[in-house]
């Protein structure tokens, strides 16, 4: 699945307050885990997702998440994949973090070369070049990218509720007549009945959250 095929919205970066994110801690640098813990029990910092913490009280926003979410990856695999999925829906502030780390390996790629690693869900894909954006060094699907591949794999009524969560932010450019658009024009995509389906009950759900206009 690639976004090629049609004429994308302009997004190249992830709103941020900055590209560094923030003062983010990470175990080991410069406290070790065990002293991050403790600081999150005292209410000083708290933990964004493994071993990455924020100071209590910092915002936190997509770059804190992508970076947090990255620094858990096993190192071999950390600057070939891509963030997606639930995990991208994550980074963008639309889902949980889910169990596990979900990230994409594009095709070229062999998936057997990787290693098995039981801290992600790793999937091999077709990566376009516009299925991608970078969010301070960290590879993440971009929101039509990760709106498509959540109408398709996640369960049903979570895929509903992060298409409208996705959509419902402006500065994702991703509103539900968008996708579907997206969805529309694939003669042979896997799953597009599935996905489809997810996206009228959006459509039908936000009807009803407006009182019945469009």
């Amino acid at each position: 699945m690639t976004t090629g095929e049609h004429r994308q919205q302009p997004l190249t970066t992830v709103p941020a307050p900055s590209s560094q994110g923030g003062g983010l801690l990470y175990a080991g640098r410069p406290f070790s885990l065990a002293e991050l813990q403790a600081m999150a029990i005292d209410g000083l910092v708290v933990n964004i997702y493994g071993p990455a913490y924020v100071a209590a009280g910092e915002p936190v926003t997509s770059v804190h998440r992508a970076l947090a979410a990255h620094a858990a990856l096993p190192q071999p695999i950390r600057h070939k994949v891509v963030l997606g999925r639930l995990t991208a829906a994550w980074v963008y502030g639309c889902s949980p973090p889910g169990n596990k780390i979900t990230v994409l390996l594009d095709h070229r790629y062999r998936a057997t070369s990787q290693g098995r690693h039981r801290s992600i869900h790793l999937h091999e894909v077709a990566l376009g070049p516009l299925d991608t954006l970078n969010v301070s060094g960290v590879q993440i699907t971009s929101p039509l990218r990760t709106a498509l591949d959540i109408a398709v794999y996640a369960h049903d009524e979570d895929a509903v509720r992060i298409l409208l969560a996705l959509s419902s932010d402006p500065r994702l450019k991703c509103p539900l007549g968008y996708i579907r658009q997206a969805l529309q024009i694939r003669e042979r995509m896997p799953g597009k009945n599935v996905a489809l389906r997810r996206l009228a009950a959006a459509l039908d759900l936000r009807k009803q959250q407006a009182g019945g206009t469009t």
